[in-house]
């Protein structure tokens, strides 16, 4: 495979993604077989997708990871790079992931990289996300079973995995659009599965939510960023308090 000839598969999930699709696609449409696993968009995303030549393939809320799996399989393409459809992939990652793909070390054919958050256009340091799996040989990498979109390294290769590579000091970028509505109903869709799953625990509706936001703004030191740190902090309260009211709801209803 030479460098010339170099592709790659990039499955996007897209689900009223009008605002960023238009930047993630052109980041990666020159290297890329373009596949977008859309939950019925009903904004202009498709429209988008169609002027890129996209392959698009539908896909209900809760049938999500066996489609992004179907995906993987329907891929014409070796190596498979999934992005969220807020994730831009840097020029120069791009190029070290192609690199990569044509001399992978022995062993580690799956790719943790880094994350940098922005809001408002403005990075929130406190936000980074580090090692999250998102590049792979096909075949070495499904979705998990439940509403979280997040790859998990496939059982029946392990033997052949030694380690995850990593690619160190460069980061996909992902611009939060703080549609806060939109995101609280994604997690409550995520977490209905989950909580069937969890067993019955006592909830903390207002203690753990108060230490999560102590623990992103002040120990993590999100306020160094300002208002947008603030937000941040601030959403992953909101996220926790949601959930324990879940929990509390789910412990009310047994017998």
């Amino acid at each position: 495979m030479t460098k010339n000839n170099l592709k790659i598969s990039t499955i996007i999930k897209t689900d009223n993604s009008e605002k960023t699709l238009c930047e993630v696609i052109e980041a990666i449409k020159d290297h890329s077989e373009i596949i977008i696993v859309d939950c019925h968009s009903t904004d202009d995303t498709i429209e988008i997708a169609k002027e890129y030549k996209a392959k698009i393939i539908y896909s209900n809320k809760n049938e999500l990871e066996n489609t992004l799996n179907n995906a993987i399989n329907e891929a014409n393409f070796d190596w498979i790079l999934f992005l969220e459809d807020d994730e831009i992939v840097p020029r120069k990652l791009l190029f070290e992931l192609k690199n990569y793909a044509e001399n992978p070390k022995k062993n580690r054919p799956i790719v943790a990289l880094n994350k940098k958050i922005f809001i408002y256009n403005k990075e929130v340091k406190a936000a980074r996300i580090k090692q999250e799996l998102k590049f792979f040989k096909k075949g070495m990498a499904y979705f998990s079973s439940n509403y979280k979109t997040h790859l998990k390294i496939n059982p029946n290769k392990t033997q052949k995995i030694n380690k995850t590579f990593k690619i160190k000091n460069l980061y996909i970028l992902k611009y939060d659009n703080l549609n806060i509505s939109r995101k609280i109903y994604q997690f409550i869709d995520e977490n209905k599965i989950l909580l069937k799953n969890t067993t019955s625990k006592k909830p903390s509706i207002f203690i753990k939510p108060f230490l999560i936001f102590i623990k992103q703004y002040f120990l993590k030191t999100a306020f160094m960023c300002g208002k947008e740190g603030f937000i941040y902090a601030k959403e992953k309260a909101i996220k926790s308090f949601i959930f324990e009211v879940m929990l509390f709801e789910k412990i009310k209803e047994q017998p």
